[in-house]
């Protein structure tokens, strides 16, 4: 059996720049300065990890507070459609018509993602979805790909993950899974390269490589 697991944010839709703007507007509003060491501190965690985060380093922030309006902006941003990363459709259909067994594994909440997917007409092309909720510690911690493994009765250690963050990378790793590194915000580094299969610049990329390589 072959199967993958994807992250979403960075990867199947080009939202991290649409919540790195949400995050510095909610931000300017409610006056926090320190926003952008928060912003790459977090990305890739679960909500209940992006809470404990703040209260442990900015407790003068009020964080439900600034992550309703976080929420609101995101929603503002993105009212005229999903901007869907270039090859996501493409891949997708490929593994379906393949057989594959596909499942996704996502910090972001359900009622978001589900709205995402929905909104692009995703949803159909996912065996399994696992989203931030589902899991008691998110990225880096290997329990969101362990899970999204066990979801589609899939062996870690035979299991791509596409990914695009350094907690991303770092977590499907953790889980055994081939990691397959798609930069977004954050390049490549030589931090990242032992937890690294394969690095390709897009999803067409990804495709073309799982065609010969597996």
């Amino acid at each position: 059996m072959k199967a993958i697991v994807f992250d979403m944010d960075g990867i199947l839709f080009d939202t991290e720049r649409v919540g790195d703007q949400a995050w510095r507007q909610a931000a300017e509003e409610m006056q926090f300065a320190e926003i952008d060491a928060a912003i790459e501190d977090c990305r890739g965690l679960n909500r209940a990890d992006t809470r404990a985060f703040f209260e442990a380093h900015f407790p003068h922030v009020n964080y439900p507070a600034f992550h309703k309006r976080n929420h609101e902006i995101m929603a503002e941003l993105l009212a005229d459609g999903m901007p869907i990363k270039t090859g996501a459709i493409e891949l997708l259909q490929w593994l379906q018509d393949e057989k594959w067994r596909v499942a996704l594994a996502t910090s972001t909440g359900r009622e978001s993602t589900m709205h995402h997917l929905e909104s692009a007409q995703m949803t159909q092309y996912f065996d399994q979805i696992i989203t931030g909720e589902q899991v008691q510690h998110g990225k880096p911690d290997p329990e969101i790909y362990a899970k999204a493994c066990a979801a589609i009765g899939a062996c870690p250690a035979t299991t791509y993950a596409v990914e695009d963050s350094p907690n991303g990378i770092r977590s499907a790793a953790a889980a055994g899974l081939r990691v397959i590194m798609v930069p977004d915000l954050v390049p490549v580094s030589a931090e990242q390269m032992p937890f690294l299969t394969s690095v390709q610049p897009d999803l067409l990329k990804v495709m073309q490589w799982l065609k010969q390589s597996v």
